[in-house]
């Protein structure tokens, strides 16, 4: 059987993870989430998981990340891109 985690939220409102990663919120209370969902082993918690724009960046691109660092060609920050509203071949056309 499939083990679940469900965390009450207030308000009738219960959140459901697998222990790493938030499935959904529901619109209902716990009670009536366990009766609708009887074939998974739900335990009921009181801690929800991070979503993931909130966690931690992975090790490996941390170091990609150090490594670009000020590089024009691949800088993370943007650095050395032109990133204008024309492209450079508008130039080109223009004089023409």
């Amino acid at each position: 059987m499939k083990q679940l985690f469900i965390v009450d939220i207030g308000d009738d409102q219960c959140v459901t993870h697998d222990g790493y990663i938030q499935i959904g919120i529901f619109n209902h209370s716990i009670e009536k989430h366990l009766k609708l969902n009887p074939t998974i082993d739900w335990q009921v918690t009181y801690w929800i998981p991070d979503v993931f724009n909130n966690r931690y960046k992975r090790v490996s691109f941390q170091k990609t990340e150090k490594k670009n660092e000020g590089s024009p060609r691949t800088d993370n920050n943007g650095q050395g891109l032109d990133l204008g509203p024309k492209s450079k071949g508008c130039n080109k056309l223009e004089d023409k």
